[in-house]
C-alpha cells in the first residue's frame, strides 16, 4: 500500500461506564483509558475521529435473532431467576464469558453501533483501518 493510511477512530463516551464484574477480564473503563492516552498523545490527529451511534435492535438482528437481543433488553442482575431458561438457552450468567450486568443491554448498543459503524466506512473504501 502506497501513501498514508486512512483511521477512522469510533468511540462512545458512555461505554466506559459499565462493569461487567470483578471477576470478568472485560473491564469497559480501560476503553475510556484508551481514549484518553489517544487524546493525551494527539493520536487523534492522525485519525479521522466520530462519535458511533448505538445499534438498534433492528440492526442487532442481522447478527442475532430476536430471542437473543429481546432477552439483552429483558436481562438484569435482579431478574436473572426469572430468565433461567433463556440464560441457559444463551450461555449466559455468572459462570460464563458472558455474564449479565446492569446496562448490559445499552452497553451491546454501543459497542455494536461502533462495530457497525466502523464496518461501513472500511467496506465504502472510506479507511484502511478502524478502530472502535
Amino acid at each position: 500500500m502506497t501513501g498514508k493510511q486512512r483511521i477512522s477512530y469510533f468511540y462512545q463516551p458512555d461505554v466506559g461506564h459499565f462493569y461487567y464484574g470483578p471477576s470478568h477480564p472485560m473491564k469497559p473503563h480501560r476503553i475510556k483509558m484508551a481514549h484518553h492516552l489517544i487524546l493525551s498523545y494527539g493520536m487523534y490527529r492522525q485519525m479521522e475521529c466520530y462519535r458511533s451511534h448505538p445499534a438498534t435492535p433492528t440492526e442487532m438482528a442481522a447478527f442475532h435473532s430476536d430471542d437473543y437481543i429481546n432477552f439483552l433488553a429483558k436481562a438484569t442482575p435482579d431478574n436473572l431467576r426469572s430468565h433461567s431458561n433463556a440464560m441457559q438457552r444463551f450461555n449466559v450468567g455468572e459462570y460464563t464469558d458472558c455474564p449479565v450486568f446492569d446496562g448490559i443491554f445499552e452497553f451491546t448498543q454501543l459497542y455494536t453501533g461502533a462495530s457497525l459503524d466502523g464496518a461501513v466506512k472500511l467496506n465504502r473504501g472510506d479507511a484502511d483501518i478502524a478502530i472502535n
